[in-house]
């Protein structure tokens, strides 16, 4: 079963959130977006502009996070069904703009997401903590749990770093 794995970091001004789009984007094989186009310099304008329109600025700029594929699951979890795991993570964050990219370091392939933390919708900040996180790691439970046998990575679907 796909791991989903967040990358705490404070992420505080919007020379984070440019650096972490870049990283993400530019080394990914493969992009897709949820509310913005997945572009690098479009994604950053986009998310900008939420922040600008409801002045957030000066807030959180970033939840940054990736799910990841032990070596079994690369043999039935293609690069497109992986893009739409992050598509699936954007539905279950709903209000959040958010861009994903595959990458392959090695034989380790991993979806990483940006997801920016002000809601398109209100403005607010997230604020869920893990929750929402949690939610997605039962969404990815309830839609590869019948797949394989679990390993010994998959049995714990949420993992904080």
């Amino acid at each position: 079963m796909p791991n989903v794995v967040i990358v705490r970091n404070t992420y505080p001004d919007e020379k984070a959130l440019k650096n972490v789009l870049k990283y993400v984007l530019d080394k990914a094989v493969a992009v897709g977006g949820y509310g913005v186009y997945p572009n690098m310099d479009a994604a950053y304008l986009q998310m900008k502009f939420v922040k600008e329109a409801f002045y957030q600025t000066d807030a959180l700029q970033l939840k940054h996070f990736f799910i990841t594929l032990d070596h079994s699951e690369t043999t039935y979890i293609d690069d497109a069904e992986l893009l739409q795991l992050g598509f699936v993570a954007g539905q279950v964050f709903q209000e959040y703009q958010m861009v994903y990219g595959i990458h392959y370091d090695g034989s380790h392939i991993h979806l990483h997401l940006v997801m920016n933390t002000t809601s398109f919708l209100d403005g607010h900040q997230y604020s869920d903590g893990i929750t929402m996180f949690n939610r997605l790691c039962e969404t990815l439970k309830t839609l590869y749990s019948e797949d394989v046998e679990p390993t010994e990575q998959s049995k714990e679907a949420c993992e904080y770093q």
